[in-house]
């Protein structure tokens, strides 16, 4: 029996009897002890809870395992979470980080030597970048645990106290964006992640059951709130600004040759701040729609040539 098969076929034996010595595991799988007590060692930096018990009837014992895994996947397949892992490794926040850091070691750790060869051949040859990560978003676990837990809390947004309940976590180039209910305004509103500097648990007794509440849904009736149709042509090189601060209301369709066409909606509140953003752009982004947003980046740019007379 290959170590790898010995490894496995041990982390489900103990999972199964629960307590156990290592004089009964030696027995059992036909090794010595002193390879026993080094199996269990690489359980334990795998993850697998164990802890000891001295005396006549000591041994050793499994925590709480009632999710180990015994799943065999092909090459692809290994190929494909390490990307996938991969994928995470330059955003600045995720709502699990010391986790994550965990998980890629215990799936490197997992390998065998040559899958271990290969992925360390190719791991040098692909890689991911996250743009528009200018802040830190450090508290996305508790927000993340709040939307599971269906749990309201406090927050303060830009130095502004708010309750809200989230409803999940979505990031979108780099960003990191928690939509919510706001107990304050009475309607779905989209925070931005990296704007809350302080969190805790509400004590309110009105919280909204969001358990059923589909992500997805809540940005759909966020993106309807909006007043005005935003169409936006750009340049390829205002396809690469617009990348790297992009709103998530808006959608980016590029053609074959690089250029974009910005869709999406906004509201009237925006048209001040969107008129400077396309401004700043230069002549690589022309809004075609909607006209109010127009006249006000017209007003603008007079305002700026008087200026400079």
């Amino acid at each position: 029996m290959s170590k790898a098969t010995r490894l496995n076929e041990l982390r489900l034996y103990i999972n199964r009897v629960k307590k156990f010595k290592v004089d009964d595991l030696a027995k059992e799988f036909n090794v010595s002890r002193r390879t026993i007590l080094r199996d269990l060692e690489e359980l334990s930096i795998l993850g697998v809870p164990l802890i000891s018990e001295v005396g006549p009837n000591g041994g050793y014992q499994v925590l709480e395992e009632k999710n180990l895994l015994a799943v065999s996947f092909t090459k692809d397949e290994t190929f494909s979470i390490f990307f996938a892992l991969l994928s995470l490794k330059h955003f600045i926040s995720l709502p699990f980080e010391s986790e994550y850091n965990s998980i890629i070691k215990k799936f490197y750790l997992n390998l065998n030597g040559k899958m271990k060869d290969e992925i360390d051949l190719i791991k040098d040859k692909i890689d991911f970048k996250i743009d528009n990560q200018t802040k830190e978003s450090p508290l996305l676990k508790e927000l993340f645990m709040a939307a599971i837990g269906n749990e309201p809390l406090w927050i303060s947004y830009l130095g502004v106290n708010r309750e809200i309940q989230p409803i999940g976590l979505f990031s979108q180039y780099g960003r990191w964006y928690c939509p919510s209910y706001c107990y304050l305004r009475k309607e779905f509103r989209l925070f931005r992640c990296d704007r809350i500097s302080e969190i805790g648990l509400s004590d309110r007794n009105d919280k909204m059951n969001l358990n059923e509440t589909n992500l997805n849904d809540i940005m759909s009736l966020l993106s309807a709130k909006k007043e005005h149709e935003l169409i936006v042509e750009l340049t390829p090189e205002g396809v690469e600004k617009y990348k790297s601060n992009v709103s998530p209301y808006h959608r980016i369709s590029i053609d074959s040759k690089g250029y974009g066409v910005i869709k999406g909606s906004i509201s009237e509140t925006e048209i001040d701040f969107l008129a400077d953003y396309f401004i700043q752009m230069g002549k690589h982004a022309k809004v075609v729609q909607p006209i109010e947003l127009r006249d006000e980046i017209k007003k603008k740019i007079l305002v700026l040539s008087v200026l400079y007379q």
